[in-house]
């Protein structure tokens, strides 16, 4: 008889163990109510193993099987797959809002406000030609146009300058983040060859995926051992396992202003992933920084180098009050050289605007193809320019307007960009005999007083200059000044309305998926204190049943 006593004893301390725990598991819940990523955990019991009696099979009571995370790893991968789309499209979307109110009429710094009343300038001073008020107003309406080309050119650039500093602190994070994952897998693994799993680690680590998955696109790979690796569509890793790769910056070849990104394993091996990193914060960065601005700034400053070069061409033609003539009226385009970083051989290049009447405002690259031979290439339109022969050390002037001398050591594959526009935006200038006397200013045709010229300079309002410049995919065309300009100005506006869409589409499809996570892993507070009253209730039953033996144990000690 004592030994069933002694049986119902064991019985009911195992429950009390276990509801105690089961308490335990759901006081952690409700602490956590409120923890980023936190997921509800789940208390397993399970029928301890019987013994066998005369009467057959007795149950020894109940133990816990396991304690179990609310988790569902395909929903996982999902948000971690939407995560990448959403940083994506969120920088988009700031970025085209801050061009947009760069390039706005509204924005007080209007480029076709500053060119209206610059031409009206123009206009009175044709109509007063030795007026020096008239010539004073234009002078100050000049550099009030040059201004807003400084101002929306430096604006811009600051723009891809942020960007490029974004990248590095994005690059940061990753590593940050990485070596946290390394970490956590190393402590799963170790802490799981027992029963129950590291539930709380597991859900650390699953926030930090799913942060850096905002960051930058990867592989999940979900290891046998318990811990994951990371890695890029191309295979490169950014953890295995235990053991966290470095995301680092180099040199951009193409414009060593900016970085590209690579990945540098422990052994010090390095791999550039700059063109394939496809989602995340990062990649929008990248695209913006790269691409888009590239683009619009590309199209201010060849409207800012047009100007200058038909305005200039015009200019020379007429008389100040003076009688001088051949004046510019802004300081000519120069010539900008940017060598390829990863050029290998010594060769340098050196070019000057070698006719500044008829020089391209478009952009060019020359690559070394023999030891006195190069291809020029239009990177503005897309298409080949020549090819060229060459002497080293001799100047030479190309069919767009640049006078080229090469030197050095060729060596094959060296690439060289020459440009008048680079940069055009952020450098107009009036010339200084302009700037500083008005009486320069050549209003006249045929003589220093009849306003002619000025009439021409007025003409260029109206007049198609860019022939066949490509705005958009939608198609490309012959424009004016303000044509151009206006034309830019809705293609942003386009842009930006697509990217603030796809901003709130991928938003709203993100939102869905945490909110089928939180149904399905998040803390009710209703469910946990019903739970807990449960718990309560069979604890004191255990307990009640302790106290029942010991009355027992008590009959039994009184009768002996």
């Amino acid at each position: 008889m004592s030994s069933n006593i002694f049986n119902i004893l064991n019985t009911a301390q195992v429950g009390l163990r276990s509801q105690l725990l089961a308490m335990e598991v759901t006081g952690h819940n409700i602490a956590n109510v409120q923890t980023e990523g936190y997921s509800r955990q789940e208390i397993n019991f399970e029928a301890m193993d019987s013994r066998f009696t005369e009467m057959g099979q007795i149950g020894t009571g109940v133990r816990v099987g396991g304690i179990e995370r609310a988790h569902d790893e395909f929903l996982f991968l999902q948000i971690l797959g939407e995560g990448d789309r959403l940083g994506k499209s969120r920088v988009k979307q700031q970025v085209y809002d801050q061009i947009e109110i760069l390039l706005s009429e509204k924005s007080g710094q209007s480029l076709n406000e500053s060119l209206n009343k610059f031409f009206s300038g123009l206009q009175d001073v044709a109509s007063n030609p030795t007026s020096p008020p008239e010539r004073s107003t234009l002078l100050a309406e000049s550099q009030n146009l040059v201004s807003t080309f400084n101002n929306l050119g430096e604006s811009l650039f600051q723009v891809q300058q942020n960007l490029d500093a974004a990248v590095a602190v994005d690059l940061g994070k990753i590593n940050s983040l990485t070596k946290e994952i390394a970490a956590l897998n190393k402590a799963i693994h170790a802490n799981e060859p027992t029963t129950f799993n590291a539930n709380d680690y597991r859900d650390s680590r699953d926030l930090k995926v799913k942060k850096l998955s905002e960051i930058i696109d990867m592989d999940f790979v979900d290891e046998l051992d318990g811990q994951i690796s990371l890695t890029r569509n191309d295979g490169t890793p950014l953890v295995l396992r235990s053991t966290a790769f470095t995301v680092d910056t180099t040199i951009n070849g193409n414009n060593k202003s900016f970085y590209d990104v690579l990945v540098r394993d422990p052994a010090g091996n390095e791999t550039n992933i700059t063109s394939t990193i496809g989602g995340g914060t990062l990649k929008g960065y990248l695209e913006m920084r790269d691409t888009v601005v590239v683009e619009i700034l590309d199209k201010l400053d060849r409207l800012a180098a047009g100007f200058v070069k038909e305005f200039n061409n015009i200019h020379q033609q007429g008389f100040g009050l003076d009688g001088s003539t051949g004046n510019n009226f802004f300081n000519p385009l120069a010539t900008d050289v940017d060598a390829n970083a990863n050029n290998s051989g010594s060769t340098a290049l050196t070019a000057t605007n070698g006719d500044p009447s008829n020089i391209s405002v478009d952009k060019y690259e020359v690559t070394i193809t023999g030891a006195d031979s190069f291809s020029l290439q239009n990177l503005t339109r897309g298409a080949s320019s020549g090819t060229y022969t060459f002497t080293s050390g001799s100047t030479f002037n190309l069919a767009n307007g640049f006078a080229v001398t090469i030197s050095g050591t060729p060596t094959v594959g060296d690439k060289f960009k020459l440009s008048v526009s680079e940069g055009a935006a952020r450098n107009i200038s009036i010339a200084n005999g302009v700037s500083s006397n008005t009486s320069k200013i050549s209003a006249g045709f045929n003589s220093r007083t009849d306003g002619g010229n000025a009439l021409n300079l007025v003409g260029l309002q109206s007049k198609a200059l860019f022939d066949n410049i490509t705005l958009d995919s939608a198609g490309s065309g012959t424009f004016t000044f303000d044509e151009f300009y206006s034309s830019l100005i809705s293609t942003v506006g386009i842009q930006s309305a697509s990217s603030q869409a796809t901003f709130a589409q991928q938003e709203g499809i993100l939102l869905q998926l945490d909110t089928r996570r939180e149904n399905l892993s998040g803390v009710s507070i209703d469910e946990e204190m019903i739970n807990m009253i449960k718990f309560q209730q069979a604890y004191n039953a255990a307990a009640r049943l302790i106290a029942m033996v010991d009355e027992l144990l008590d009959n039994m000690i009184h009768q002996v």
